[in-house]
């Protein structure tokens, strides 16, 4: 096995049993366990599993400074005229003193409530003014939304990185998810 653990599986499944305990428990455990992996392959194999994980959410990368670091573009999905949901992830590896390469997934979403008329003081003669024609005419580009981004660390895209980077290893602690949540702490 070529992946290191911080915590041994079954430490991982004790300490995350008490945050487990919506209807996805399978889910959460196997996300916090990916959470913290130290992978022993170089860094490139690793980012090479992020892109394609990346890529298969529909994500399209934005340009980035670094060979660690993983950025994209906003990703769009509903209707701008209705509701979207925005969202951007941040890819982020680097070594620890020890060798091993570690990997970050943050996410930030943003929902929008469709596009908005334009502020009556930035368009010209009545527009924005009561009975205006122009009042209805609605600002191309990006949505507006009072509503604020949300960040967060995205550990389901980690755990799908696992399971590119160490097939294997992520198929083990499948095993010893399924055979805690079936034991009588579940």
């Amino acid at each position: 096995m070529r992946c290191g653990l911080v915590l041994s599986v079954s430490a991982l499944l004790v300490l995350g049993a008490g945050c487990a305990t919506t209807g996805n428990e399978r889910r959460t455990l196997l996300e916090r366990a990916s959470a913290e992996i130290a992978y022993e392959q170089p860094s490139r194999i690793v980012m090479d599993a992020a892109k394609g994980v990346l890529r298969d959410h529909g994500y399209v990368l934005a340009p980035s400074r670094g060979k660690n670091a993983l950025r994209t573009q906003w990703k769009i999905d509903g209707d701008l005229e209705t509701t979207a949901r925005w969202s951007k992830v941040l890819i982020v590896g680097q070594y620890r003193s020890d060798g091993r390469f570690i990997v970050r997934a943050e996410q930030v979403v943003w929902a929008t409530g469709g596009r908005t008329a334009a502020h009556p003081s930035i368009a010209n003669g009545d527009a924005g003014k009561r009975g205006s024609d122009s009042a209805t005419n609605y600002v191309p580009g990006e949505a507006y939304s009072p509503a604020k981004p949300v960040f967060s660390r995205a550990l389901d895209l980690e755990w799908e990185i696992l399971q590119r980077v160490e097939p294997r290893f992520a198929n083990e602690v499948e095993k010893q998810v399924d055979i805690y949540l079936s034991g009588p702490h579940s």
